[in-house]
């Protein structure tokens, strides 16, 4: 058998000794006693997982429930059968990226205020945009952004929703309802961000608390098959202009993250424009019992190093959106700092009318680029690096590293396959993947052992019925028209 070009430069930087099996996991052998799903070997490993940093060439297995049975060097046991048995050839299968700050429903909005810092690209987009949108509306957006999301090579996301008018309304209007059924269409593997308060009168803590039991008792009933990681807060601590506000909130928000268990992810310190007021409602996140390793930090750009120290003491986490924070201008997170001190870093890409695209290889390339320049230093962060923090380091800011960001036993079989066919010679792997690859190099997406995307094709959904449906409602609420 010839072996192509780029198979062969691989085999010669990293050894032989690549195809030479590994003692099998018990997990492994179990795998081996019985039928896998499917079965992909031959395939070059990017495992993502600790003390796995060298990708080899080799094998995964995945049983009917979507996780994945067995990851190893070389051949397949010759006793592990599989339903589905694909010989990768080579190309690099590596974990799905998660994007751990994303506004789906932002899709359908994409070029918007392209002149606007923060608040004067949220005033365009909520206040003249998306408040003419009806609940029926954020179904199709949502369904269109998390597709595109699964396009990309996205397999998870923490979704910033809408949310509604008024607490707990009625089915058919009900925004959060909408758009988490969006998100189960999608495919996607997906955290539900929900509003502590829903719009209308009840702005108390009774009302709050009603409003997230009502909608968590709801989420818990649908036969979400695991897509469903968690529910989180959409925190708002940051956005109230009034300093007593700010804490009232904090306190209703802290109070729930205790009595229901739930995680908060809240916009912090990402535009220029507000920085004074930002960083004197710090201490609100601690003396309301917020801060902990449940709260993520979303942008968290305009830090001092004291607020550092203290998210880092208290275990809290930050969600980097590279993208989206040159396009609005916000500035530059000092990464390499955050990491130093320990803080848990992931990636985002976050909203389709921020950062327009949903491209995580942009959003990597654009990350590095920005830290390297802000230091001067093309040492201060590597490839391998901002590649982690969008998969196995996201999954670890979203609490869900036992589930999703890596390949290894027990996970969720969410992954990609990429065609280095035209990436050239290959000098190191990550480089390559970081800083020359991209969606055009994206053969197939998987979630749960399944595919979902073959050459950016959407196999489940059709794609361009749902951009239309998107693009007609955009368009109808902009004249008012009926949808």
């Amino acid at each position: 058998m010839t072996i192509p070009r780029f198979r062969k430069s691989l085999l010669l930087a990293f050894g032989m000794t690549l195809l030479a099996a590994l003692p099998l996991c018990p997990a492994q052998s179990r795998a081996a006693e019985t039928q896998a799903m499917l079965l992909v070997r031959n395939a070059y490993v990017f495992s993502m997982a600790d003390g796995q940093k060298t990708p080899f060439i080799g094998y995964m297995a995945v049983g009917a429930d979507g996780r994945i049975r067995a990851v190893g060097q070389g051949e397949p046991p010759r006793d592990l059968r599989a339903a589905t048995s694909i010989d990768a050839h080579g190309h690099w299968i590596m974990p799905g990226f998660i994007s751990a700050h994303s506004h789906l429903w932002q899709a359908a909005y994409r070029g918007l205020a392209q002149d606007k810092t923060l608040p004067g690209w949220i005033d365009a987009l909520y206040a003249q945009q998306a408040a003419h949108a009806t609940p029926e509306d954020f179904y199709w957006f949502t369904l269109d952004g998390a597709l595109d999301h699964l396009r990309h090579g996205i397999t998870g996301a923490y979704n910033f929703n809408y949310g509604d008018a008024l607490p707990n309304p009625p089915e058919r209007d009900n925004v959060n309802h909408q758009e988490f059924r969006a998100e189960m269409a999608s495919g996607i593997r997906f955290v539900h961000g929900v509003q502590a308060i829903a719009g209308g009168r009840d702005h108390t803590l009774d009302g709050a608390r009603r409003h997230l039991k009502q909608f968590l008792a709801w989420s818990a009933a649908q036969p979400h098959g695991g897509r469903l990681l968690s529910v989180m807060l959409n925190g708002t601590v940051a956005f109230e202009a009034n300093p007593a506000d700010a804490l009232a909130e904090a306190r209703l928000e802290g109070t729930l993250m205790h009595e229901f268990g739930v995680a908060n992810q809240t916009h912090y310190l990402e535009p220029p424009d507000s920085i004074q007021s930002e960083q004197a409602v710090f201490p609100d996140f601690a003396r309301t019992g917020m801060m902990g390793k449940t709260l993520i930090f979303g942008h968290f750009i305009h830090t001092t190093p004291d607020i550092v120290a203290q998210a880092a003491r208290a275990g809290a986490a930050m969600s980097w959106n590279p993208l989206s924070n040159g396009r609005l201008a916000s500035g530059v997170a000092d990464i390499p700092a955050y990491l130093k001190a320990g803080i848990r870093v992931g990636m985002g890409v976050d909203g389709e009318a921020s950062a327009d695209v949903a491209d995580p290889f942009e959003n990597m390339r654009t990350g590095l680029y920005a830290v390297r320049d802000k230091y001067q230093n093309a040492a201060i962060m590597g490839p391998y690096d901002v590649l982690r923090l969008h998969t196995v380091g996201s999954a670890d800011v979203l609490n869900a590293s036992d589930r999703v960001g890596s390949l290894e036993p027990g996970k969720f079989a969410d992954f990609l396959m990429i065609d280095p066919s035209h990436l050239a010679h290959v000098f190191d792997p990550y480089a390559t993947l970081v800083f020359a690859a991209s969606q055009q190099d994206l053969e197939q997406v998987y979630v749960g052992g399944r595919l979902k995307v073959d050459h950016g094709r959407i196999l489940h959904q059709d794609m361009a019925a749902v951009e239309a449906q998107a693009d007609r409602r955009v368009a109808a609420s902009q004249a008012g028209a009926p949808r």
